[in-house]
């Protein structure tokens, strides 16, 4: 756990406003560099909000031609690299740029899209299709579904696309027991012969949906490889409640933060946040981000040959307190 002397817990407790979009708190001007500190491994979970590198969480990522992309598990190249997927990318420090080392495209939802009296849902998860986002229209149809989760099990979309030959798949925080049922949104599933599941861990299950649950064939725990070495984390998504200290975790990714955080603040709002990472996520700051799609693009998008949006720094950007 991360440990602050009384001089850093005081430089801590302000917080900036984003117009529109984050709660009314004033803080001082924040550092260009949005892990502050410099950057070891970083690991960075969230939208793809545009091309020209891959541009996520406020990023530039350059995209070496021998970096190893994986797609819904399988190998992919620069083709699965669409605005609006959901990513989760290792990268390192290269001069004052972003250089990705691997990047796996996992797409939360994989199954037949459903409607029921009006709602959207796929392989028993309700969907949600956020302002702006691309896809709705195809019910009936195998696809695929990227966006981030919400507190409750429900997944905000930023793009529905046609996946005719994927299995039926659901990757997010895994909650229940082996006597109330296994669920990871609102799917329920059953992991595969000597698959175990543990209860507020990240999964990605495939098999099939039969109805009611999702039969696994394949599963695998963990967000990050086994053996990944990082330093700096940037995620992106909505806070959710737990019993544990400091109150919250990111919705339907388990990510843990350190549990002097005062995360109150940003309970209810979609947000990206950064900062050190040492088993426990230490995030310093937290960049409020609308809920359109054209909003968020115009937000997190460096400027020609920057690394980092303007948002991610000075009062765009909100402290994150302690307590």
């Amino acid at each position: 756990m991360t440990t602050y002397d009384r001089r850093q817990a005081l430089a801590l407790l302000g917080a900036a406003t984003m117009a529109g979009c984050a709660p009314a708190i004033q803080t001082g001007a924040l550092a260009e560099d949005p892990f502050e500190g410099g950057i070891g491994g970083t690991g960075i979970v969230g939208i793809m909000v545009g091309a020209g590198s891959v541009l996520i969480n406020g990023l530039r990522v350059e995209v070496p031609d021998t970096v190893r992309i994986v797609d819904n598990g399988g190998i992919g190249g620069t083709g699965a690299l669409i605005p609006g997927r959901a990513m989760t990318i290792v990268a390192r420090a290269r001069r004052d740029r972003l250089e990705a080392l691997r990047i796996e495209v996992e797409d939360p939802l994989i199954g037949v899209l459903r409607r029921s009296r009006g709602a959207l849902s796929l392989n028993g998860t309700p969907v949600v299709m956020e302002p702006g986002a691309v896809g709705g229209t195809l019910i009936g149809r195998r696809v695929a579904a990227s966006g981030v989760w919400q507190a409750g099990g429900t997944l905000r979309t930023s793009l529905i696309r046609p996946a005719p030959e994927q299995p039926d798949s659901v990757s997010g925080t895994v909650t229940g027991s082996p006597t109330t049922g296994w669920r990871i949104g609102e799917t329920l599933v059953q992991p595969p012969q000597g698959g175990v599941l543990i209860a507020g861990q990240y999964a990605s299950l495939s098999g099939s949906y039969n109805g009611t649950s999702l039969i696994g064939r394949t599963l695998q725990m963990g967000r990050f490889r086994p053996g990944t070495s990082l330093n700096q984390l940037s995620v992106e998504g909505y806070l959710e409640p737990i019993d544990t200290a400091p109150g919250y975790r990111i919705a339907g990714l388990g990510h843990s933060f350190a549990r002097q955080l005062d995360l109150a603040p940003l309970a209810q709002t979609r947000a990206v946040f950064f900062g050190r990472y040492d088993g426990l996520f230490a995030a310093r700051r937290a960049v409020a981000l609308p809920e359109a799609v054209s909003g968020r693009r115009t937000l997190l998008r460096p400027a020609d040959g920057g690394s980092y949006a303007t948002a991610l720094s000075g009062d765009s950007a909100q402290r994150i307190g302690i307590r």
